[in-house]
């Protein structure tokens, strides 16, 4: 399930397309910090919540759609230059993990993704703690290899998309796939 593609891989290659591996690495921070507060949230009952409550899954729903929309609309808008890492582009570490952070906490899917799946995997008999803690970890630990792995190919093709009209081309392609990501998040708004 990890190794899907989805708006978080979208992001970190992004960044490892357009300012280089060091800045993919705050993403990745940033998504697995996400993860973390996620998978707590969910171990605290908000997965549950979420499960019972419509209008509450809505919401999050919609503030997730919004988001990559917006993420979509400030790629498509963003400047391109001849040669990588001479744009505007985002370097401040805080930043950049803050706004993976928030792609990925705002991602209703990954919410009810472990509120779904994480739970069958914890033994009533035994303390739960220890069993979630394990099962984060494990989690994370994964999803940061498989993140890096997606980091590091995208960073060897940097150099190949010197050129500003292919910059460009990767911009308008990733925009498209966020806001698409978005699009189809709010039009899963009728089936659940």
């Amino acid at each position: 399930m990890i190794l899907i593609p989805g708006p978080t891989v979208l992001l970190v290659t992004g960044h490892a397309l357009s300012a280089g591996l060091r800045n993919a690495l705050f993403s990745i921070l940033g998504v697995c910090l996400g993860d973390i507060v996620a998978m707590s949230l969910t171990f605290l009952g908000l997965g549950a919540v979420l499960a019972t409550s419509a209008e509450w899954f809505l919401v999050l729903k919609w503030l997730g759609a919004a988001y990559l929309i917006y993420l979509g609309i400030t790629l498509w808008r963003a400047p391109v230059q001849a040669e990588a890492g001479t744009g505007r582009q985002e370097t401040r570490p805080a930043r950049i993990i803050l706004r993976a952070f928030t792609v990925n906490v705002l991602h209703p899917k990954g919410l009810a993704f472990y509120a779904a799946f994480l739970p069958q995997f914890i033994r009533p008999a035994d303390p739960a703690l220890p069993q979630m803690l394990l099962l984060g970890t494990t989690f994370t630990a994964i999803a940061f290899c498989v993140l890096l792995g997606y980091a590091i190919t995208a960073a060897r093709f940097r150099s190949r998309l010197a050129r500003a009209d292919v910059r460009r081309l990767c911009n308008r392609s990733g925009a498209g796939c966020l806001v698409g990501a978005g699009m189809y998040t709010l039009s899963m708004q009728r089936s659940g």
